[in-house]
């Protein structure tokens, strides 16, 4: 049986709760994602700080994070298995992304408070906090908002504010038919997060946010 004629059945079991069928799917596709999100995670590790996704693009980390891809994906009703493959990839190379960042931000939290500590923070340390409060509240407002969404339009968004790719790059990455489809769903997706992030009285992402 091939993957195409694979896919929906086993991804219709699986989010009917078949945990054998998840583990199938997942066995199915897990060595070709692994390799597609080594590669891309490869090339994020050009830039500063991204030194820790070395770890996580082999091995187990991987396939639980895959696992947990596939229990929310959104109905795959496409025919091509390269489309799907490369969607899982950058659904699971996302995932990590995120993971990472959490991590650094938890680190310089805690910098932060051990620079100041309570034993320091009189007159002389009071601007610190309120030098950093507005921006890291607006970041952590951004990443609570843009986590409300699905895997993809979370990864959309991200991949397109974020890291700046193109809307063909997007397209291919995330299996939409075309640039163009690919644009209209980031727009849509732009106008929910604008409309979620002015609920909680931020205008708007600004650049990285990480």
């Amino acid at each position: 049986m091939t993957l195409v004629s694979s896919l929906s059945r086993l991804l219709e079991a699986a989010r009917d709760g078949d945990e054998i069928a998840r583990d199938e799917l997942c066995a199915l596709c897990l060595t070709r994602v692994q390799e597609l999100v080594h590669r891309q995670i490869q090339r994020r590790l050009r830039r500063p700080g991204h030194g820790a996704l070395a770890r996580m693009s082999t091995g187990d980390v991987v396939q639980d994070v895959l696992l947990e891809v596939l229990r929310g994906i959104e109905r795959w009703d496409g025919d091509d298995d390269e489309a799907f493959i490369g969607l899982l990839a950058t659904l699971v190379e996302h995932r990590l992304v995120d993971a990472v960042r959490h991590h650094q931000a938890a680190c310089r939290d805690v910098r932060r408070h051990d620079a100041v500590g309570p034993m320091t923070a009189g007159a002389g340390h009071e601007e610190t906090p309120s030098l950093h409060a507005a921006g890291n509240e607006a970041r952590a407002i951004y990443r609570e908002v843009l986590a409300s969404f699905g895997d993809r339009e979370r990864a959309l968004l991200a991949l397109r504010l974020e890291d700046e790719l193109e809307f063909k790059e997007l397209a291919t990455r995330l299996a939409y038919p075309s640039p163009d489809a690919a644009r209209k769903a980031f727009h849509s997706a732009q106008a929910k997060l604008l409309l979620r992030l002015r609920q909680r009285g931020i205008e708007a992402p600004k650049g990285e946010l990480s």
